[in-house]
C-alpha cells in the first residue's frame, strides 16, 4: 500500500519521519487484520468447550422439563379429546332417551284422548237413550192422560148426548121415554162412540 507523505514546511528531517513512522504502522496494521473472520487456536477451544457446555445443559437440565410439559399438554389433548368422545355418545344416548320418553308420552296422550273421546261417546248414547226414555214416557203419559181426558169427556158428552136425545125423543113423542127406549138410545150412542 502506499502512505501518504505529508510535506511539511518546516523542517525536511520532521518530514521523512512522518513518513516512515506511516509506514511501519501501515504494515504492522496490515498483518494484524489479515483475516478477521477465522477465530484463533484459543477461540476453538474456548468455543467447543462451550459449546459443549451448552449442549450437555440444554440435553439435561433445560430440555428434559420443555419435554415433560409438552407430554403433559398432550396427554391432557388427548384425555380431553376422550372426554369430549365419552361426552358426545352421553349425549346421543340422552337424546335417544328423551325421543323414546317423548314417543311414549305422545302414545299414552293419543290413547288418553281416544280413551276420553269414547267415554263421552258412551256418556253422549246413554243420555240421548236416557232423553228418548224420559220424551218415550211424557208421551205415554200425555198420551194416556188424553185417552182418560177423552174417555171422560166422551163420558160425559154421552151424558149429555143421550139426556139430549131423551129430550129430543120425549118432546118429539110427546110423554115420557120408559126405561127400555133409555137403553136403547145408550147402547146407540156406545156403538157411535166405540167408533170414533
Amino acid at each position: 500500500m502506499e502512505s501518504f507523505v505529508v510535506i511539511l514546511q518546516e523542517t525536511p528531517e520532521e518530514e521523512i519521519e512522518t513518513t516512515e513512522t506511516e509506514a511501519v504502522e501501515g504494515e504492522a496494521h496490515e498483518e494484524e487484520v489479515s483475516n478477521p473472520i477465522l477465530p484463533t487456536g484459543n477461540e476453538l477451544i474456548f468455543g467447543a468447550a462451550f459449546f459443549l457446555v451448552l449442549w450437555v445443559l440444554m440435553k439435561y437440565v433445560l430440555l428434559p422439563p420443555v419435554v415433560k410439559v409438552m407430554d403433559d399438554r398432550d396427554a391432557k389433548v388427548r384425555s380431553d379429546l376422550e372426554g369430549a368422545d365419552a361426552a358426545r355418545a352421553q349425549r346421543e344416548s340422552l337424546v335417544a332417551e328423551y325421543e323414546a320418553a317423548l314417543s311414549a308420552a305422545r302414545a299414552e296422550a293419543t290413547r288418553l284422548v281416544e280413551d276420553a273421546r269414547a267415554q263421552a261417546d258412551a256418556r253422549r248414547a246413554e243420555l240421548i237413550a236416557s232423553a228418548e226414555a224420559d220424551v218415550a214416557a211424557a208421551r205415554a203419559a200425555a198420551t194416556a192422560e188424553v185417552d182418560e181426558a177423552k174417555a171422560v169427556a166422551m163420558a160425559q158428552l154421552r151424558g149429555q148426548v143421550a139426556g139430549i136425545a131423551t129430550a129430543a125423543a120425549e118432546a118429539v113423542v110427546q110423554r115420557p121415554l120408559d126405561g127400555g127406549a133409555q137403553q136403547l138410545i145408550d147402547q146407540y150412542l156406545s156403538r157411535s162412540g166405540s167408533q170414533n
